[in-house]
């Protein structure tokens, strides 16, 4: 087997219309085409990828237990194991300048290393989503130590 890319990433929401909202206005995904499936959800685009899909989870969905089964989508157990997910991206000051025009709070980091700014946001559900940037672009906070916290970035939350 040769994994030729990342197809996409499922997530389960009792908060369907907040999760949509969230990856529409901080991420820039748009709500695209779906197939007909007898269950609520949303395919989110990137161009013509359909980067995420939204399930609505409706514990008495008797479609939704057929098809996928059941997931307990409270609290922590969301996540489970899953940590954060990541999109490399580009123009960080106009990021943050719409982080802080919806009031989203976020933490962000440098990694000398590599070379690249990170940006943590929360989305409804309590999962992480990281935002890379390359060094090369203008930060609004200064250089920090590797895992040093952000101090006094705009709306921090997390």
């Amino acid at each position: 087997m040769k994994i030729s890319r990342l197809d996409h990433f499922t997530l389960r929401t009792p908060k369907l219309e907040q999760t949509t909202t969230f990856f529409e206005q901080v991420v820039g995904l748009q709500t695209g085409p779906r197939p007909s499936f007898r269950f609520d959800g949303r395919w989110m685009y990137w161009g013509d990828w359909a980067a995420l899909h939204l399930i609505e989870d409706k514990p008495d969905d008797t479609h939704l237990l057929a098809y996928l089964g059941t997931r307990d989508t409270s609290g922590t157990a969301l996540a489970g194991p899953l940590d954060h997910i990541a999109f490399r991206c580009t123009d960080l000051p106009a990021f943050e300048a719409r982080l802080r025009r919806l009031g989203v709070g976020y933490r962000a980091r440098t990694v000398p290393d590599l070379g690249e700014h990170q940006v943590f946001v929360l989305e409804p559900n309590g999962i992480t989503v990281e935002f890379i940037f390359s060094t090369a672009e203008m930060a609004s906070w200064v250089g920090h130590a590797e895992y040093a916290p952000s101090p006094a970035v705009a709306g921090d939350s997390m």
